[in-house]
């Protein structure tokens, strides 16, 4: 799960420094346990726009021509941007809705951010509070009408409005100078615009974005969502782009043809979409399939008998039951992908339910890390995590587990801290995202907590609107189950998403609505460090006190995953990010 959220703190002048100079941080192996390695992402921009142009590398042999096929058990919650924040959705997002910029993917592993509607990553002034970007040559929409920086403006402007609450909301933030960005300018549905002192469209090219306070990484922020254009005229009915998408105002090599809700979605070919102006994207397809509705076993069943040979699993992990069977086999290996991911999972205490931070450093002594992890499949599910962020950000070193346990917690260590806290029989509500195989995770949870004292009811809740229900603050549920990716290859996003004070609010990913003044101001400090892998290292000891002093969230696994496509699908990698298959390289061999 990919959704984020801003903490209002200093900026990060590390970025500030790479976007002057072009150079990069990262570049090492981490990790441990049978499974690939994590690889630290070396982090390049592009300041100068040398790379921001295409045509797109070829992918080795790739052909032109045929139709995709992907597979995935839910449709996409969400069709309008503004709206648009979970990992696997944004993968599919960019193929149609093009960006200020955009993280490209190299082979290795390594990013660079380059410019994608735009010229380059941006140009700083007034000390990192002004980035200005110039947008490229003949960009047009898939109707034709040419693409103008007033649309970038109208489509930023939008994304204050509350009914967009579940997409990214830096920007946003940075602009109003606080969280609460809301307060500070509603959105322009009642006729209100943001004034020059926000947003300057000088010309239909130029658009100059002003924050009050310095925000180096503003280029990694317009990579998001916030910057896909939209134009005012084609959003009189808001909510209508949300059943719909942008239709033939998509800006990248395709658009939705067709989308018949909860079973299929048809993306075709965008006849205006430029090659030469995009630096990552290919059109190598006729048309992109997603059919809807297909669980993991019956996804892998079909795969491995390689039923169509035109089909891949577009982001759920190979079937639980299957996946060493098909590891241990050298043909059905050499058609999965294997690849630790940026992802971690957790489950969160809410904070606002669970109150004695005692009770919760119960719940997270006991918790059986390993059990869990068996029950999805073992190494092939991933390594016990004790930190919140990936093994591959920048500065990471391995942690010990906060509570003193092992792997497996100690239920009867936990079952003593609850006695000495009065709350044997505390009542606690587990939810977690329902399928097949995360509903085996209910048991070894049951069994230790039960061990340690607790009553416990189980949750399994729908995936789809899964994440609504488990951010709205008045949920009923005590521990949470929650993915997290960063936006971009720093923990800034990690860290200050998951659990500044600010970001608690209606729809927000603070899940454990964790508001403590030392975690907040210990942020702060980190963010205005200006060496990148200092920040990096200091962010180990802030993960270690949210969890000894404050036991807001148990961190679960560094999740790695499989996934599996047919004979005739070549260029397929897994995206770093978003651990979706790459939508941007695949093409149908003969």
């Amino acid at each position: 799960m990919k959704r984020k959220y801003l903490a209002q703190a200093a900026a990060l002048a590390a970025i500030a420094a790479l976007a002057a100079s072009g150079c990069s941080a990262g570049g090492t192996n981490v990790g441990g346990g049978n499974g690939p390695k994590a690889v630290v992402n070396k982090l390049t921009l592009d300041p100068d726009g040398k790379q921001s142009y295409g045509p797109a590398p070829e992918a080795p042999e790739a052909r032109k021509g045929g139709t995709l096929n992907l597979t995935w058990r839910t449709d996409f919650p969400d069709y309008d941007p503004a709206r648009v924040y979970t990992a696997p959705d944004d993968d599919a997002f960019r193929l149609m809705n093009r960006r200020l910029t955009v993280l490209k993917q190299n082979d290795d592993g390594t990013m660079v951010l380059v410019g994608d509607l735009a010229t380059n990553t941006g140009v700083s002034s007034d000390g990192g509070k002004t980035w200005t970007y110039t947008l490229k040559d003949g960009l047009k929409y898939a109707d034709g009408t040419p693409i103008r920086s007033q649309d970038i403006k109208y489509a930023v402007e939008r994304t204050f409005d509350t009914r967009f609450a579940t997409g990214p909301q830096w920007i946003q933030s940075w602009l109003a100078g606080k969280d609460d960005f809301h307060s500070v300018y509603p959105g322009p549905y009642g006729g209100q615009e943001l004034g020059p002192d926000k947003i300057e469209t000088p010309n239909d090219k130029t658009i100059i974005f002003h924050t009050p306070q310095p925000q180096s990484d503003f280029p990694f922020a317009a990579s998001m969502t916030q910057t896909v254009p939209v134009r005012r005229d084609r959003d009189a009915k808001p909510d209508d782009l949300n059943v719909n998408g942008l239709g033939d105002m998509a800006t990248g090599p395709y658009l939705i043809g067709s989308h018949d809700v909860d079973k299929t979605l048809t993306l075709v070919k965008n006849p205006n979409w430029d090659p030469k102006t995009d630096p990552v994207r290919h059109q190598y397809l006729d048309q992109i399939h997603f059919q809807f509705g297909v669980q993991p076993k019956q996804e892998t069943d079909q795969l491995r008998a390689d039923t169509d040979p035109t089909s891949a699993a577009f982001y759920d992990q190979i079937d639980t039951d299957q996946i060493q069977a098909i590891m241990q086999d050298p043909n059905l290996k050499k058609r999965t992908v294997d690849q630790e991911t940026t992802g971690v999972v957790a489950y969160n205490i809410n904070t606002s339910r669970v109150t004695d931070v005692n009770v919760r450093k119960a719940i997270a002594t006991a918790f059986p890390k390993q059990d869990i992890i068996t029950t999805q499949g073992g190494p092939f599910y991933g390594n016990v995590a004790n930190t919140f962020g990936p093994r591959s950000s920048v500065g990471y070193s391995p942690q010990p587990n906060a509570y003193g346990v092992g792997d497996n917690g100690d239920p009867q260590k936990a079952r003593q801290i609850l006695t000495d806290a009065g709350k044997l029989g505390y009542v606690v509500n587990i939810a977690w995202e329902s399928t097949p195989a995360a509903d085996r995770e209910g048991a070894p949870m049951k069994r230790a907590l039960e061990e340690a004292g607790f009553k416990v009811n189980l949750n399994p809740l729908p995936d789809k609107g899964y994440f609504d229900a488990i951010r709205h603050l008045g949920n009923p549920y005590d521990l949470i189950w929650y993915q997290w990716s960063p936006d971009w290859p720093t923990n800034r996003t990690v860290y200050s998403a998951l659990f500044y004070g600010g970001a608690v609010s209606e729809g927000g990913n603070n899940v454990a609505q964790l508001r403590e003044k030392q975690v907040d101001d210990e942020i702060n400090r980190i963010q205005g460090i200006q060496d990148i892998t200092e920040q990096g290292k200091q962010y180990m000891p802030l993960d270690q006190m949210i969890q000894k002093d404050y036991a807001a969230a148990i961190p679960l696994v560094y999740t790695r995953k499989q996934m599996m496509f047919g004979s005739k699908v070549g260029g397929v990698r897994m995206d770093v990010l978003s651990s979706t298959v790459d939508l941007f390289t695949v093409y149908l061999k003969k």
